[in-house]
């Protein structure tokens, strides 16, 4: 999970739009009001590719209002305190897609995995995004076995 944040950076005073790897739990502890809530600042999303696109968003969005200065980056605090540095748009994509594609996956529909994991017993190393894919995969399971038992 990756939260989309805006901070002052500790020490310096950097203004940079935080990708805070772990949730929000896991961001820095100054972070600053929500003003963008609408394009995505605040928000949790399991996919590093919309955390980035919407830090932009974020950035630009903040840079419109007078903060010139203000920059995107990405880390993880591990819940402690940690000034994050600052990257391109283009670093932060390249970071984001790699990030994305190690990512676990659920076997039935494909969409990233979060917290919630669902499994069918006898469909052993399946692991599926929601309770639907996983009754899907047993229907599919219990079809194809029912088609090799009555051809």
């Amino acid at each position: 999970m990756y939260t989309v944040t805006r901070q002052i950076q500790w020490p310096d005073g950097g203004h940079l739009v935080e990708i805070s790897a772990g949730g929000f739990d896991y961001t820095n502890p100054d972070a600053l009001l929500e003003q963008f809530a609408s394009l995505g600042e605040g928000e949790t999303f399991l996919s590093p590719v919309k955390a980035v696109e919407a830090a932009i968003k974020v950035c630009e969005a903040w840079r419109a209002v007078g903060c010139d200065e203000a920059q995107i980056g990405h880390g993880a605090t591990g819940g402690m305190t940690m000034p994050f540095d600052p990257c391109t748009y283009e670093e932060a994509r390249a970071w984001a897609a790699e990030r994305e594609a190690s990512l676990p996956r659920c076997d039935g529909c494909g969409e990233l995995l979060g917290k919630d994991r669902y499994r069918v017993q006898e469909l052993h190393d399946e692991v599926f995004c929601r309770e639907y894919c996983a009754e899907q995969a047993w229907d599919d399971h219990c079809e194809r076995i029912s088609e090799e038992v009555d051809p």
